[in-house]
């Protein structure tokens, strides 16, 4: 062991099969081997380089073969990878397809009950309006019969007015006439009575007259 550790360090070997690829049981065993081949045969350095070169093509070999692989199986994953990308955009447009169509029927459904709702309350509306106006018409008649009511009375009252009025201005005229009446009576009463007395003042003065008139046509 010591002879075959001056020409071979078995960590380092160990390790370099390790990053080949080789597992931490295989990467040791493999170096012990060698060792106890090396021990056991002591190998000149011809051999050791031909071993040397033998393991070296083994683990090219190997790290080709583990390259190989990788490759492969980096292929299988990257194919697996693509139809399970495509598989899962089929998935997504499926379901997105189906969640279009589900919002469709939703809005469709949605449309035909606001649509519905539009109607009702337009019918409703139009039920309030007729309700309203049949109100306002009644309302509309009940005010034009009791301003046509409102008018009679007052045509009446103002027919009584007028009727009383003009039985006041009709009783008015006739105590203004029957005064003037009396004015006139007593008016004409004064003429009269005026008459006689200046027919009873004139009568003397004609007589007088006469008389002078007589002296004058006898003195003559």
């Amino acid at each position: 062991m010591t002879t075959v550790a001056a020409f071979i360090d078995t960590h380092r070997f160990i390790q370099n099969l390790i990053k080949s690829g080789f597992t931490e049981q295989q990467a040791e065993t493999l170096a012990y081997e060698q060792v106890n081949l090396l021990n056991s045969n002591l190998a000149t350095s011809q051999d050791i380089a031909a071993l040397g070169q033998a393991t070296a093509a083994k683990l090219e070999e190997h790290r080709q073969a583990r390259a190989d692989e990788m490759e492969k199986f980096r292929l299988a994953i990257e194919t697996k990878l693509e139809e399970h990308r495509l598989a899962l955009e089929a998935k997504l447009e499926e379901h997105r397809q189906a969640t279009a169509a589900q919002l469709a029927a939703a809005n469709q459904a949605q449309a035909d009950e606001m649509e519905k709702f539009r109607l009702a309350i337009e019918t409703k509306l139009e039920e309030h309006r007729q309700a309203r106006a049949d109100e306002m018409a009644e309302f509309r008649l009940a005010i034009e019969a009791k301003l046509e009511a409102a008018n009679q009375a007052r045509a009446d009252e103002m027919g009584k007015f007028r009727l009383a009025l003009e039985a006041k201005l009709a009783a008015a005229n006739q105590a203004r006439a029957d005064e003037m009446e009396k004015l006139r009576l007593s008016i004409d009463a004064k003429i009269q009575a005026a008459k006689f007395d200046l027919v009873k003042w004139i009568f003397p003065a004609f007589v007088a007259q006469g008389a002078f008139i007589v002296t004058l046509v006898k003195l003559l």
